[in-house]
């Protein structure tokens, strides 16, 4: 019998390899990713630079809001004061003490006022400048009073001079200034005691400015500096912080924050300085007193302030807008995950098909668009892998057609080892693998001689070796087939043995795959069962018998016991399909398959 090899020409399935962004999943989140981050990145810089630029208004508004609380603090100290002063005076008694230089008397009737009024200082002089009273705050908490002991002289002092030359102006005949004292500065207010005209002493409200710019400091929440109109600092509220580098801080005005400062149209001055390590913006001003430029201060705030701050807003900033960003990202990629994983199922699918596997399934579902691609493509294999079972079997038909002792028999070591693979616990892609490999397993008979394939005798030796060269007849005609690797290690093994006494090349032990350990049972099984010309068949306790014995060094036992466990469902099969027969069983009655 001539054998006519047709040769045919199949393109090599190729793995298409994609960088990461040309990957469809990247095409989607790339360009959202790109947009996000610039988005976040504009976003921040813009929120930044907003509150930035808020932050030092902020600043600039509260140096301006701290001079102009410095300045309404004096005028108010010295409305306070001029109350006292009015309360004094016009008290009855008073003049009438002072005229008589009654000490006593004068205290009596001004300490319930000093004390009422809570001053810190309370003069009450003749009409000469002579102290008649003094009385100094020494406890603000129990409100007690002493008599000074100063050794000043309150005649050189300009605001008793102008009281005591009886000088008056637009505001009147109340003067007030900044005098230096032995016990430092003091804004003393004073105005003039008189009896029907006559001026008989006078009476001095003050507050020393170390009260006056504490005070200060907790209304403007500034620290506050007073000068002398020559620009020496006569008292500050700045202290040296404790982890200041140096011990001394130049709080003098320069001469050109001097000229500034001093000048009559009031310009607003503004300095950076350094003092002990830190950086401060100071402002500087004129204090009027009654009116008049008495004193120059500054208002300063610590440039940190507005560092910090604009550090922690961006710190902030940045913080919202990359946890925004990462959610946005996450969202993306979810979404982008959830578009792309049934494509990349099915572009998986895809290429199991192309290398072979017809029994590949997306298993996509939904009811978008790619799930009637992916459905349509499932519904597309699975009957591509009908019509490749099929278009086997029909060759396996014609195959077995030859000898009709073996008619179906290639289909039923198909199925067979189907069965037992099934029990042994392998994928449905193995299985189908099995299948094909039991349809085709003698496909190499083709090439044998009807001679020596249909001898009902004994072959020969040379015969016997004719016959065993069908694997290798049967790769040579499938070289040119796409089949899986598993298909042809079936057909090409399944007469190979553990011990290395089986053929075509004599593979023992772990190198028989076990597709092929499963097909030379399921072979060999099906062969004893089978009627032959030569000989009766044998039981399936027989065979199975005749296996097990065999197991012992030539077939798998693992795989000869899976076969007895499935026995009975294998028998039943028999009985209902005939597409598996292929001839009529003989009947063993009462004989029952023992496992």
């Amino acid at each position: 019998m001539a054998v006519h090899n047709r040769t045919f020409t199949f393109r090599p399935v190729h793995r298409l390899t994609w960088r990461p962004w040309q990957k469809i999943r990247w095409k989607i989140v790339l360009p959202y990713l790109v947009l996000t981050i610039v988005l976040a990145v504009a976003g921040s810089y813009l929120a930044t630079r907003l509150v930035t630029g808020s932050l030092e208004e902020r600043f600039d508004n509260q140096l301006a809001e701290a001079g102009r609380v410095v300045s309404d603090s004096v005028v108010r100290k010295e409305r306070e004061h001029l109350e006292v002063v009015r309360a004094v005076t016009f008290t009855e008694g008073v003049a009438e003490a002072i005229d008589k230089r009654d000490a006593r008397r004068i205290s009596e009737l001004v300490t319930p006022i000093a004390v009422n009024a809570r001053v810190e200082r309370l003069e009450v002089l003749d009409s000469e400048g002579a102290r008649l009273k003094t009385l100094a705050l020494v406890d603000p908490e129990s409100l007690a009073y002493e008599e000074m002991t100063s050794t000043d002289d309150p005649t050189e002092w300009a605001v008793v001079r102008a009281l005591i030359e009886g000088r008056s102006d637009e505001l009147g005949d109340k003067f007030g200034a900044i005098t230096e004292t032995s016990v430092g500065s003091v804004l003393y207010s004073g105005g003039p005691v008189s009896i029907d005209g006559r001026r008989v002493g006078i009476v001095l409200v003050g507050t020393t400015l170390d009260s006056l710019v504490r005070q200060m400091k907790n209304q403007s929440l500034a620290d506050i500096t007073v000068y002398n109109l020559s620009g020496a600092p006569l008292v500050s509220t700045f202290a040296r912080p404790d982890d200041a580098a140096t011990d001394e801080a130049d709080l003098s005005m320069s001469p050109a924050v001097l000229a500034g400062a001093s000048s009559e149209n009031e310009t607003v001055i503004r300095e950076h300085k350094a003092l002990w390590g830190r950086g401060y913006d100071l402002v500087y001003g004129q204090l009027k007193v009654r009116g008049e430029a008495n004193a120059l201060y500054s208002v300063g705030l610590p440039t940190s302030f507005i560092s910090n701050a604009a550090t922690d807003t961006r710190t902030q900033i940045a913080f919202l807008f990359g946890l925004g960003m990462a959610a946005s990202l996450g969202i993306g990629l979810l979404l982008s995950h959830l578009l792309t994983n049934p494509i990349q199922k099915l572009l998986r699918t895809t290429r199991r098909v192309a290398e072979g596997d017809l029994t590949a399934r997306s298993g996509v579902q939904s009811s978008d668009e790619i799930g009637a691609l992916a459905a349509s493509f499932d519904e597309m294999t699975e009957r591509l892998q009908h019509q490749h079972l099929a278009t086997i079997s029909a060759l396996t038909s014609a195959i077995d057609a030859r000898d009709p002792s073996t008619l179906g028999h290639s289909v039923r070591v198909g199925q067979l080892s189907v069965m037992i693979g099934t029990r042994l616990g392998l994928d449905a892609t193995t299985k189908s693998f099995l299948e094909i490999g039991g349809y085709l397993h003698d496909i190499g008979k083709i090439g044998i001689r009807d001679a020596i394939l249909l001898k009902p005798g004994k072959l020969t030796p040379e015969e016997r070796h004719i016959i065993e060269e069908h694997p290798r007849i049967g790769m040579d005609i499938l070289k040119s087939v796409e089949l899986s690797p598993a298909v042809r290690e079936f057909v090409e093994s399944h007469h190979e043995r553990l011990d290395g006494s089986g053929y075509p090349y004599g593979l023992s032990g772990e190198a028989v795959p076990i597709v092929a350990r499963i097909g030379a049972v399921a072979d060999m099984y099906d062969a004893l069962t089978s009627e032959r010309p030569y000989r009766r068949p044998d039981t399936p306790v027989e065979a199975l018998g005749r296996l097990r014995l065999d197991s012992q060094a030539l077939l798998d036992p693992l795989v000869v016991e899976a076969l007895a466990s499935i026995l009975p469902d294998w028998q039943e099969r028999l009985a209902s399909e005939p597409a598996l027969r292929g001839f009529e069983l003989p009947s063993y009655e009462g004989e029952t398959v023992k496992i």
